[in-house]
This record gives structure tokens, C-alpha cells and sequence, in this order.
């Protein structure tokens, strides 16, 4: 995940409120596991290799974070999280998210509206309690950038949700419409064959979803997944 920013190999970037907005530490290598029966994702591996840089000049430290999520059993290598201390929401997202998604939830987040790189990042920020919620409102991610995170952050008790459902009312009556894994996207070719073409929202507390979802509700309009 972040390809680029590996490529680019920048060392310099500084942490905005323990998130990176770019450079190294954005740079994952995510391992995901999913039921194929129905899509769910129950097993996820995330490798930091360049968290942390030695003072020292030793080179760099690496970190990993993993979550199972199957059945009764969710456990994680990450402690689960306590309730939301503040009111103000705080969100991640790509700096190239669409304006109207942005001048929506700032009034929210008092702020906390962060941006960085890298969708699977972005999603483990969610996992490490760095940020309430994670969005995305285009299908500029694809299966491979979360499942892995998705599972820990469903071993935590939160989850990802296709943002152009929870718009469109089609999850009113079927519960929380979690991203799957297991059905390409009918009429694509190529890697747009596995695109989250209805945006997400990555969160561990429901009612930090609810309060996303209805601060974008009205203001956003969004293809839902499968129209």
C-alpha cells in the first residue's frame, strides 16, 4: 500500500497529531483473508516496515498489528478501544478528496480533519484510535488496500462500510452495509474489477459512523455499489 510513497522514499515528513501525512511510514504491506462463501473478511496482517527511524542512524524499525474476526472470536493485537473522549470528530483523508466531502465534515471535527496517504494507512490510523473515521467517496481503493484492516478493525469491534449505500438508504432495513470481497464488479475489466466503487467509511465506534453519515447525508451524492 502507498506505493508511491515508497518509491518517493521520503524520510523527512513530520506527524500531524500522530498521523504522517506522507513519506515512509504510509508504506504498508497488507495481508488480508476473507470468507469466499460470502465475502466477509475475518483475518488481516498489517507490516509497518518503516515506522520508526533510529536516531542513531541504525536505519529504520518496523511494526506489525494483526486481528481475527470469525464467528464469537475477534481478538487483535491492538488493545480494544475505549469511548470517544471528545465531541469533535476527528477524520482522515486522501488530500485529493472531493470538496464537498471536506466542507462537510469540517465543521465536525472542530479542527481534527486530517489528511495522508495510502488507503490502508489511512484505515489502520482508524484501528490505532488516531482518528474516529476514515471516508472515502470515490472507488479510488481497491479490495487489496482493505481487507487486511478491515478484519482488525472488525476484531475491534468497528468495521467499513460502503458509503454510497449508507446515502442511498439502501442499508435502512438490512443493517450495516460492510464491504465484501468476494464478487468483482460486474462490466469492469482489469483491476476496476475489484474497486470499493462506493466509497468507504472506516470507523471503530457505530456512533462516530452515524455522525458522519449524516453530516455527508444530503451534501454528497454518491453511486451506490451494484447501481
Amino acid at each position: 500500500d502507498a506505493t508511491s510513497q515508497y518509491i518517493e522514499g521520503r524520510e523527512d515528513v513530520e506527524a500531524q497529531d500522530g498521523l504522517y501525512p506522507g513519506g515512509l511510514q504510509c508504506a504498508l504491506v497488507l495481508i488480508g483473508v476473507y470468507l469466499r462463501a460470502s465475502g466477509e473478511p475475518i483475518m488481516g496482517v498489517v507490516s509497518q516496515p518503516f515506522a520508526h527511524k533510529d536516531p542513531g542512524g541504525q536505519g529504520w524499525r518496523g511494526q506489525y498489528f494483526w486481528g481475527v474476526s470469525y464467528g464469537n472470536l475477534n481478538v487483535s493485537s491492538l488493545p480494544r478501544p475505549e469511548a470517544p473522549s471528545q465531541e469533535a470528530l476527528a477524520v482522515v483523508l486522501s488530500s485529493s478528496e472531493k470538496e464537498p466531502v471536506k466542507q462537510a465534515l469540517a465543521p465536525q471535527c472542530g479542527g481534527r480533519l486530517h489528511y495522508a496517504s495510502g488507503a490502508g494507512y489511512k484505515i489502520l490510523c482508524v484501528a490505532l484510535g488516531l482518528v474516529d473515521a476514515y471516508v472515502v467517496s470515490e472507488g479510488s481503493t481497491y479490495k487489496w488496500d482493505s481487507c487486511a484492516p478491515h478484519a482488525i478493525l472488525r476484531a475491534l469491534g468497528g468495521g467499513a462500510v460502503d458509503l454510497g449505500q449508507c446515502l442511498s438508504g439502501l442499508a435502512e432495513h438490512g443493517g450495516r452495509p460492510e464491504l465484501k470481497y468476494h464478487l468483482p464488479r460486474a462490466g469492469c475489466q482489469g483491476a476496476e474489477r475489484w474497486a470499493n466503487e462506493g466509497g468507504i467509511v472506516a470507523f471503530l465506534d457505530p456512533t462516530r459512523l452515524k455522525r458522519v453519515i449524516s453530516a455527508l447525508l444530503g451534501k454528497v451524492h454518491l453511486q451506490a455499489n451494484g447501481e
